[in-house]
């Protein structure tokens, strides 16, 4: 039962998903189709070319001449091909599988129609191209599948009264021989480049990751310092009209992580950066400076940033931890309009946060020394 179900496992992933898992299938879907459309437009140029060089080539060489219709209509077929990939498939992605078909087709039909015309000239073409065909495009084994087959529909309805029976029935035994080669080799071929992409999407996805780490402190989500040190850079060079700076700072952190422990001091530096989150919803400049530190740029007049410190103070009020009943914050606030550069603008924020941390311990009558580590500010 095992080995049916594995077997079937198997057949699917061959004929659906390039020989490839399903996941690894989905993951790299969207940059296989746009590298599909990609080769829809070019191939339409190329193979056009090739069309035109047949046609001029048949003017001057007369055994060349009763292939004409068939270049023809396949180079009208490729020329149909390129304008769709052009306005059509860009405007309606998912019909990139039909003009695909079309075009794949077309190369076998194109094949077919010149072994019909002029068999003894040049009945390999067809051959040829069934072993080209399944390897022009990053394409499951099913849908090579059905290409060659309903090429095989048209030689068989198409040869069977107007070539001789021998060369008709060689003819037939070739071409289904060569398929079963091209798909072979192209499901090898299409395997290699899911795969390419597979490893492609995993090198994006650990690139981000990276500069997510780089640029992101793990434990809240918000930005680091680096982030935060940057911005400020690029503040300086092309500071926009108005901005604000905010730094605020936990009050108690220290006295938690004592008394209770670190996953209470843990608590409340989520706690904090929630808070913050969710007042200054949709500014992506929220920074965790240090342990307990934050700040917050924001573009803006300063009236907007005290709207959203009145809504930070609301959520405070409220907020509860398991650990800890309350959660204190100290703020400032300072603006591009009053002060010039972020030095200046910073130090002043930075001053108005520690005389609102100096009023909190006053007027709590709280042992702010306890709550003082080495290195910061008193």
């Amino acid at each position: 039962m095992k080995d049916r179900q594995r077997f079937s496992e198997r057949l699917k992933s061959y004929l659906f998903y390039g020989s490839i898992r399903k996941a690894e299938y989905d993951q790299v879907h969207m940059p296989v189709a746009k590298a599909n459309h990609k080769a829809l437009t070019y191939w339409s140029v190329l193979v056009s070319l090739f069309w035109i060089y047949c046609l001029v080539m048949s003017l001057k060489a007369p055994d060349y001449t009763m292939c004409r219709p068939a270049y023809l209509t396949a180079l009208g077929v490729c020329i149909f091909s390129f304008l769709c990939s052009r306005f059509v498939v860009s405007r309606l992605p998912d019909t990139l599988a039909v003009f695909k078909f079309i075009f794949r087709l077309s190369l076998l039909g194109s094949g077919i129609g010149i072994a019909v015309c002029q068999w003894n000239v040049r009945s390999l073409t067809l051959f040829a191209v069934a072993i080209i065909s399944p390897s022009i495009f990053v394409d499951s084994t099913l849908s090579s599948l059905l290409v060659h087959c309903s090429a095989l529909v048209i030689y068989i309805l198409a040869g069977r009264n107007v070539i001789a029976p021998d060369i008709y029935t060689w003819g037939l035994g070739n071409y289904i021989l060569f398929s079963v080669f091209g798909l072979l080799i192209g499901n090898a071929i299409n395997k290699e480049r899911f795969e390419r992409y597979v490893f492609a999407e995993s090198e994006k996805k650990l690139a981000e990751i990276q500069r997510r780490y780089a640029y992101y402190d793990r434990m809240t989500g918000l930005k680091n310092r680096r982030a935060y040190e940057e911005k400020l850079l690029e503040l300086e060079k092309d500071p926009p009209s108005e901005y604000c700076i905010i730094m605020a700072d936990i009050n108690g952190l220290k006295a938690a992580n004592d008394s209770i422990g670190h996953h209470a001091g843990d608590e409340l530096i989520t706690g904090a950066s929630e808070c913050l989150a969710a007042a200054f919803e949709g500014v992506d400049t929220i920074y965790r400076i240090g342990g307990d530190e934050y700040c917050v740029i924001m573009t803006g007049p300063e009236e907007k940033a005290r709207q959203c410190l009145e809504r930070l103070g609301e959520l405070i009020l409220h907020w509860k931890g398991r650990c800890n009943d309350h959660l204190y914050l100290s703020t400032g606030i300072a603006s591009s309009r009053d002060h010039s550069g972020t030095e200046a603008i910073t130090a002043e924020a930075d001053k108005m946060m520690y005389e609102n941390k100096k009023n909190f311990y006053m007027s709590t009558g709280r042992d702010r020394r306890k709550d003082v580590r080495p290195g910061k500010k008193e």
